[in-house]
């Protein structure tokens, strides 16, 4: 295996975090993993330790060097990866606005649009559809479930170093299909169309059982993929009205796993990722907390801007709300959180539809 001769600032000591972090250390990159003081759980057990132990499909134990400045962050690297779930992005996002980041690079894996929320001046802003990698923490230990093969990602400006798609290659374990902007690898996030309506179709028996059954294999039946195939029309729809070549969800999932099933359902019973995956203990969980405020919110917004009937993603946010109490149609990225409230629907269009450049180079 050819190593590296990176540096990289990680931001997030999560699962996501940790697998990237260690990941990039046995591939030979200089790695510093950003843990906030607010969360540091799973740091001070790794501290405690001396090192990560990892189970499945990445195996052993890797010393990590952790930090809760981020000052440390900044100059250690100018190749800055945020990995917190998009929840936390706000808060990463007001300490780094401290800083000059002229010269740096950000990468929000995912992003949900982390890039149009930002609203700071940095060297180049690129956001990704989804993490390399499907992991949990568990007592302690990191478990890989699975790596995908393909992992989208976009850069918000049109122009940037080219350097950066060999740079982004050599980092991401995966390969990496270059899209035409934020707005498409946002779209290319499909766990807006599994994850909410799981929850909510499954909210009793989450509730009654604290989570003991699998949520794709048991959780995901044919009217609850009826329901999902009703969410990605729109999703789809809303890609097309800016002259994308959509696919459906399972599609996607296909090409970012390396696998070829049929349906939604075959997914859920048939796919190793998924099909061990548990369910939440109980609603307060980010399969809703993030996947509604920073997806489906956003695609609304984008919908109701481009005139796409979105009645069912409305429906989905509005029964989370009736079963949580949240309001996220006010606490989620609308177009006023992404600073696209002024903009027409041609603007719109304009700006994030397919460009020449599109694919890289």
């Amino acid at each position: 295996m050819r190593k590296m001769q990176y540096k990289v600032s990680l931001v997030g000591a999560g699962p996501a975090g940790f697998a990237l972090a260690v990941d990039l250390e046995r591939r030979g990159a200089n790695v510093l993993v950003y843990s906030h003081p607010m969360h540091l759980q799973y740091a001070n057990d790794v501290h405690e330790k001396g090192h990560l132990t990892v189970r499945g499909e990445m195996e052993g134990s890797t010393v990590l060097r952790i930090t809760s400045d981020m000052t440390d962050v900044v100059q250690f690297s100018n190749l800055i990866i945020l990995t917190v779930p998009s929840t936390g992005q706000e808060t990463v996002l007001q300490e780094l606005k401290k800083f000059s980041l002229h010269r740096h690079t950000i990468v929000a894996v995912p992003g949900n649009l982390f890039a149009l929320i930002a609203d700071m001046e940095v060297g180049c802003i690129l956001e990704t559809n989804l993490s390399p990698y499907s992991c949990r923490m568990d007592e302690g230990r990191l478990v890989v479930l699975g790596r995908k093969d393909l992992v989208f990602i976009a850069a918000l400006q049109k122009r940037f170093d080219p350097g950066i798609y060999d740079t982004m290659q050599h980092i991401f374990p995966s390969k990496l299909e270059w899209c035409s902007s934020v707005i498409e690898v946002c779209l290319l996030n499909v766990n807006g169309v599994f994850h909410p309506l799981m929850m909510l179709m499954n909210a009793g028996r989450i509730e009654s059982t604290h989570g003991d059954f699998f949520l794709y294999r048991d959780g995901l039946t044919r009217s609850v993929a009826n329901a999902m195939l009703a969410v990605d029309r729109v999703r789809m729809k809303i890609g097309e009205a800016f002259g994308l070549q959509m696919k459906t969800a399972v599609e996607v999932s296909n090409e970012c796993y390396g696998h070829s099933f049929t349906d939604l359902v075959d997914l859920a019973q048939n796919s190793g990722p998924h099909n061990k995956l548990k369910a939440p203990s109980d609603l307060a969980n980010r399969n809703i907390s993030e996947d509604v405020p920073d997806l489906l919110v956003s695609w609304h917004s984008l919908a109701e801007k481009l005139g796409i009937d979105a009645s069912p993603i409305k429906a989905v946010i509005v029964f989370v709300e009736m079963a949580t109490g949240v309001n996220y149609f006010k606490m989620g990225r609308d177009l006023h959180k992404l600073h696209l409230q002024n903009v027409s629907r041609s603007e719109l269009i304009q700006k994030f539809g397919p460009s020449m450049w599109r694919n890289g180079h």
